[in-house]
């Protein structure tokens, strides 16, 4: 393996100085043209290569902006980076990502990975307790954080959906109006605030309309965790009649455990998500839930985290309207079809056609 040529070998064989080597590999501005030719020389005898990454750090022409965040493999995660990414571009920066799988627990190890590709600021797309954001932002003062899923009394740069708005939605202006009265959690995960504020404003939304939880349940998010906590909920003796799930991919897998222990969706129960993610308008049936702007969210994540890099001044909070989308899976009770006396008409009229049929 051939010896690499350093800089000062290029500047010893053309007797300049380091310095004018550095200009010339960066443009040759502002240096005489027998110097340029002298050191071009050397560069072309030498076969000295430039460190092009070096010389973008030393001009600053680096601009990338770190991302924290869930697997992609998770809808919402995987748009909002997304969203990120499209308004980096449109900002001249780049970005680095860091997927975890803990949360929390590798936080500190994703953070030095960013760090060590010289980002300008760092997004975080999971959840993270006021704790632990707040004690991030102090422990590296020279980083810029935004945070996406974070309490909203934590005093760090955020940027969220109005979640309390969509779960206000689902409950108090659609399901209780429709006549519900026996309700079903299937929340996310506790490390979540998304999650624990679409608990609590569906909590506190039954009990005002003075209606019942019969029980509740928690899944990661994924749809594979919603099959599985909604068979063991439909195991259990006292029954209800509408599912509130914290997402549309964990409200798939309750869609198929409704299936499979042949509970009629919406006949026998309404099941309901939040996000509205591209295919939960093709679930069987079409999924009632809450739209998330994913895009914007990322978005405007990196609008008010450049502000930060930018202004350094306070810390910037923004909140993304929701939209509530009705679908299949939650038709008022009264326009369902398959009720039992419905099914015994319809049984009895098919009985007096009998006769007729077998005369012909």
């Amino acid at each position: 393996m051939s010896k690499k040529v350093t800089f000062k070998e290029v500047a010893a064989l053309a007797g300049v100085s380091t310095q004018t080597v550095s200009r010339v590999t960066n443009g040759g501005k502002g240096v005489e043209p027998k110097t340029l030719k002298k050191v071009q020389e050397a560069i072309d005898k030498l076969g000295y290569v430039p460190n092009k990454g070096a010389q973008l750090l030393v001009q600053k022409k680096v601009k990338v902006l770190g991302i924290v965040t869930l697997k992609m493999s998770m809808e919402g995660a995987m748009n909002i980076v997304e969203g990120i990414r499209l308004e980096s571009k449109k900002q001249d920066y780049s970005i680095a990502i860091t997927v975890v799988e803990q949360q929390e627990e590798n936080l500190d190890e994703a953070i030095r990975d960013l760090r060590s590709q010289q980002v300008a600021g760092i997004i975080i797309n999971l959840g993270v307790s006021k704790h632990v954001a707040e004690a991030l932002v102090t422990k590296h003062p020279q980083i810029s954080f935004l945070f996406i899923d974070v309490p909203e009394d934590a005093n760090v740069a955020q940027v969220s959906s109005n979640h309390q708005q969509g779960a206000q939605q689902i409950v108090q202006q659609h399901l209780i109006k429709q006549g519900y009265q026996k309700f079903a959690l299937l929340n996310g995960p506790q490390n979540s605030w998304a999650a624990e504020l679409r608990k609590t404003t569906w909590e506190n939304e039954i009990k005002r309309a003075e209606q019942e939880i019969i029980l509740q349940s928690e899944g990661d998010w994924t749809a594979a965790s919603g099959y599985v906590e909604t068979t063991k909920m439909l195991l259990y003796p006292k029954k209800f009649t509408a599912l509130l799930v914290s997402n549309d991919q964990m409200a798939l897998g309750a869609l198929r455990a409704c299936a499979e222990q042949q509970i009629n969706v919406p006949a026998h129960m309404a099941v309901t998500g939040f996000d509205d993610t591209p295919d939960s308008a093709y679930y069987n049936p079409p999924l009632t839930t809450v739209k998330q702007n994913f895009l914007e969210i990322g978005k405007q994540a990196v609008s008010v985290l450049l502000n930060q890099i930018n202004d350094k001044g306070s810390f910037e909070k923004k909140q993304i309207d929701l939209e509530f989308i009705e679908r299949q899976s939650s038709l008022k009770l009264d326009n369902t079809t398959n009720t039992t006396e419905e099914i015994k008409t319809l049984l009895q009229k098919i009985q007096g056609l009998l006769p007729n049929i077998s005369e012909t």
